[in-house]
């Protein structure tokens, strides 16, 4: 279910001491991308979640959503473990969180997910504004991608719901966006733009919105960059497209 065999973890004859050492000989594991050595203790966690949920409160959890639940957990750990840069302010402490680094590899979804990678460009001078996005699913394997001359993330969202998906990781590398969305900043000036967003969001069965890097997001820079060089307004490529093959494949060869 996450990528690494975790059968040890049902076997009555093997103790719980060496259960956890099996664990984090996992986590320890660097050939392993950082998904695949995190998610393990997300499932003891979720598993352990579901079955209080079951006894004190009588609700069940299908097999398919307790998958997506520990999905969400082990995004949101490794987001949390390495957001973007803290926002300093007079009022408050820094935070202890540790910034992404620029050597970060890109990272595919879990199982059963997929991820757009999304991204905007603007040249001086030019009223209009690049976009391009990407989807790939937990093998890298690209599915969708699309650019034009629109707003970012916004038709990112639309594209990826009205091409079916439901269980999606938006990863982009605009710092102020990504605060808006997740209430660490105030900007009146994407007010309108984060409601859009969110509007959009309750239309996904699990949706998460991460940061990284320009260095993690090279595809969809591309697509971004390209679309404001292409004479057609909008283009949508169910195919890789060839100008696109290299960064696809650097990003498979860096993150399996």
């Amino acid at each position: 279910m996450v990528g690494v065999p975790l059968t040890i973890l049902g076997d009555p004859n093997i103790s719980l001491e060496d259960k956890l050492r099996y664990l984090f000989r996992l986590h320890n594991d660097s050939g392993l991308s950082i998904f695949k050595r995190t998610s393990p203790f997300l499932v003891l966690w979720r598993l352990w979640k579901t079955r209080n949920n079951l006894v004190f409160n009588r609700k069940s959890t299908t097999t398919e959503e307790v998958f997506k639940y520990i999905c969400l957990d082990t995004e949101e750990w490794l987001n949390h473990l390495t957001p973007h840069a803290p926002i300093p302010t007079t009022t408050s402490k820094p935070l202890s969180h540790h910034a992404p680094t620029r050597r970060s590899k890109w990272t595919p979804p879990c199982q059963g997910w997929v991820k757009c990678n999304y991204d905007a460009s603007h040249h001086e001078g030019n009223r209009d504004s690049g976009l391009g996005w990407i989807i790939r699913d937990s093998q890298g394997t690209f599915l969708n991608g699309g650019m034009g001359r629109f707003q970012g993330r916004y038709t990112a969202l639309q594209s990826s719901w009205a091409l079916g998906y439901r269980s999606v990781v938006f990863e982009g590398d605009s710092q102020t966006l990504h605060r808006a969305l997740h209430n660490q900043t105030n900007n009146p000036r994407l007010k309108n733009y984060v409601n859009m967003i969110l509007q959009w969001k309750s239309m996904f069965s699990s949706i998460l919105f991460n940061f990284q890097f320009r260095e993690q997001n090279s595809c969809a820079d591309k697509l971004a960059k390209s679309a404001l060089l292409s004479p057609q307004l909008y283009a949508l490529f169910n195919v890789c497209p060839l100008f696109l093959h290299p960064s696809v494949n650097n990003d498979c060869n860096n993150s399996f």
